[in-house]
């Protein structure tokens, strides 16, 4: 990726110098600005991937600045710097989109970390916009888009192998480049034993492993298992393999193995472009899968440090999204949802109060009853939190369902649209029973934390008018053969 260009907005030279110095250990080419007007004019002049804004400038508010560059320049990623640590402010940048929010003083390393992720949120998000231009790769190219885990990639894959190679053996082996030397990874298989999978060797080594080096393809059949030497190979004359380089532009990612064994016909020259074929599009859906979900897991960990901060705000929630993430993934996994789907959940809890960002803390910190305006602004936070997120890069149906009607009641006087029973989204449903468990074993500003066994008998009483009857008696159940380790996970 060629070097980025980052504009830093800040008037106080000490900083100026400090982000700049940073900025630079990356690479990253650097203008200044010393107010709003000059980086305006900077910004209709010039391509900037990244912005470094004080939130008081001489001239003017570093959030409006930050509104107006992005009419300009949409896809400009913003940290926002501010020696003034208010909800308000952290409130108002999440609303402008930056993308990140740091409090002065900051350290060295808590500015070179901001700047790598979102450096890396940047680079994997333009990788994924090429992908977006390339050609429709197929059938199996489409598979792409409806997972999120490589995992369900490389089946699909090794699936759609199997039924053009009629092979009775497919791997997939994907080099790891994180090791020194590198390394081939056996991570799907069809056909082999699974205790062979994780299995590693280093690249060079093996069939598998002079593929990877040499990026070229190997045919083993009668005819050329002279050219092998013995200790790459054991055959004897029966059956044929190929092992097809999966290579994405001129980088080798890892292999493609087929075996035949019982199929008469044996692999041929013939073969060898067809299947060449067959794994540069597999190498480009692999690919653009694991981009897909390093924007994913980048987004979530710069979601993940707003929802702390709406934490740290309301100290009587310290932990809250983490622990209800936990018991809602077991319920889901209780009672027979997809893995994907039980991950979702967790997601589904750490989004969930983002919207309380919006309503002011004396609020939220209120002991006594809410007034009717009051109430208003709280039923509002579903619709307010799923309004933070990024829909394309977070979003499922089953996560949107969730956050938006995890505050309806069973009974139907919940919020916000007053539906009821089986009219809730089942997964609505469930995060409402993990969500009510540990608000129950949480103290709130109106009353001290139940204890265990009573926020038990609590859930059992408000099962059938607030949760789902069927959902509760689950999670219960689970509690209950837990052996304490959920008892634990709500130790405070």
């Amino acid at each position: 990726m060629s070097n980025l260009r980052a504009l830093i907005v800040e008037d106080e030279e000490s900083t100026v110098t400090f982000c700049k110095f940073a900025l630079q250990r990356f690479n990253i080419d650097v203008e200044i600005a010393f107010n709003a007007t000059e980086a305006l004019d900077k910004i209709k002049q010039e391509a900037f991937d990244l912005a470094v804004i004080d939130w008081l400038l001489p001239d003017g508010s570093g959030i409006a600045l930050y509104r107006k560059m992005r009419e300009h320049s949409p896809d400009l990623i913003g940290i926002l710097i501010t020696g003034q640590n208010f909800p308000e402010i952290n409130r108002e940048a999440l609303e402008a989109g930056f993308w990140a929010f740091l409090a002065k003083p900051f350290t060295v390393s808590e500015f070179q970390a901001t700047i790598e992720r979102a450096t890396e949120y940047i680079r994997v998000t333009r990788e994924k916009e090429k992908f977006r231009l390339m050609a429709s790769l197929g059938e199996l190219a489409q598979k792409v888009d409806q997972y999120l885990e490589l995992e369900e990639i490389l089946q699909g894959i090794l699936h759609f192998s199997l039924q053009q190679s009629r092979a009775d053996k497919v791997s997939i082996m994907l080099v790891e480049e994180s090791v020194s030397p590198p390394r081939l990874k056996l991570v799907a298989a069809e056909g082999l034993s699974p205790d062979l999978l994780s299995i590693e060797i280093p690249v060079g080594n093996g069939i598998a492993g002079q593929v990877a080096l040499t990026g070229l393809p190997l045919l083993i059949n009668a005819q050329t298992v002279h050219q092998f030497s013995s200790h790459l190979l054991h055959y004897r004359g029966a059956g044929s393999a190929l092992s097809i380089p999966l290579k994405f532009g001129n980088r080798v990612i890892g292999v493609l193995n087929l075996t035949r064994l019982t199929f008469e016909q044996p692999f041929s020259e013939s073969d060898v472009k067809f299947y060449l074929l067959l794994a540069n599009h597999s190498a480009s859906i692999i690919e653009r899968a694991r981009l897909h979900r390093k924007v994913y897991e980048s987004y979530l960990a710069a979601l993940s440090s707003f929802c702390q901060y709406v934490e740290n705000i309301l100290p009587y929630r310290q932990g809250h999204s983490r622990r209800v993430g936990i018991y809602a993934k077991r319920l889901a996994e209780a009672v027979g949802m997809s893995k994907q789907e039980s991950e979702q959940m967790v997601i589904s809890a750490l989004i969930q109060d983002l919207g309380l960002i919006r309503i002011p803390i004396e609020i939220l910190n209120k002991s006594e009853s809410l007034s009717d305006s009051e109430w208003s602004l709280v039923r509002q936070h579903p619709i307010q939190s799923l309004s933070m997120v990024e829909s394309q890069v977070i979003l499922t149906e089953t996560i949107e369902v969730a956050v938006k009607h995890h505050h309806e009641r069973f009974d139907g006087t919940g919020y916000p649209e007053k539906i009821k029973g089986s009219e809730i989204p089942f997964p609505a449903r469930l995060l409402a029973v993990a969500d009510t468990f540990d608000a129950l074993c949480s103290e709130r500003p109106h009353r001290p934390a139940y204890p265990f066994e009573q926020a038990l008998e609590e859930m059992k009483r408000v099962a059938g008018s607030q949760l789902d009857p069927e959902l509760t008696e689950a999670f219960l159940q689970i509690v209950v053969e837990s052996d304490n380790e959920l008892r634990k996970v709500g130790e405070r």
